[in-house]
């Protein structure tokens, strides 16, 4: 089953898309070329039949925003349209090339990234950093398993943070080994036993790195697998 029909409702969006008056010019422009683009990957496309009918209903969106173009007269909502549908292509274009395993690769190097983050922030950053991001990270979760666009930007927040706590414990690490005696003591005045301490002084530096990798590859793998979500 090829993309043909698909193709079609691309060209006449694209066609009024270019025609309309309510959408903005710098907002045209970029439809206009994500459009093109999309209608040059579903003509080289051969759709496997287990999709049939999640290609039926992208093609019956397309039909939808079609009529929406054409007879509304709110620019906001028919801009917010357009760039649902494109993503939904884009999100469909995925599953019928076979590339959702992005997705549980995008999963598991998030999970690392949050557990690890959790573990590690409250040395430093007490308990009320790790409870602010509680709630996002298990919302995000939720999120992506439904390839939300809001779960993967919720998900996508964790990064930042994760890389400033792996560059705490890092920077952390590297003074230690000039004052061994005083590291312990910074670790002991946030509330922690002295005994585990000693082993943060180690330990924490090393997690630190590992979750410093598994931000980079949330963040790496959250580029490559950006079109899977709605």
């Amino acid at each position: 089953m090829g993309g043909k029909l698909v193709m079609t409702t691309i060209n006449q969006i694209r066609i009024e898309v270019e025609k309309s008056k309510r959408i903005k010019d710098n907002k045209k422009e970029k439809y206009i070329k994500q459009l093109k683009t999309l209608y040059t990957k579903y003509e080289d496309i051969e759709i496997n039949e287990n999709f049939k009918k999640q290609y039926q209903q992208l093609n019956s969106k397309g039909t939808e925003l079609l009529k929406e173009i054409k007879g509304s007269k709110d620019e906001n909502k028919i801009e917010g349209s357009i760039e649902v549908y494109i993503r939904y292509l884009k999100a469909s274009l995925c599953d019928f090339e076979g590339k959702t395993s992005y997705l549980r690769k995008y999963i598991t190097s998030f999970l690392f990234s949050s557990i690890l983050f959790l573990a590690l922030s409250p040395q430093f950053y007490g308990f009320i950093l790790p409870v602010i991001f509680f709630l996002p990270i298990y919302m995000g979760l939720k999120g992506v398993k439904q390839r939300t666009m809001t779960g993967f930007y919720m998900t996508m927040s964790v990064v930042p943070v994760a890389i400033m706590t792996s560059f705490t414990w890092i920077r952390y690490g590297i003074n230690a080994k000039a004052d061994y005696t005083g590291a312990v003591k910074a670790i002991v005045d946030s509330g922690v036993a002295e005994r585990l301490a000693e082993k943060l002084v180690y330990i924490g530096p090393i997690f630190g790195f590992i979750l410093l990798l598994f931000a980079c590859l949330q963040m790496y793998r959250g580029y490559k697998s950006r079109d899977l979500f709605i």
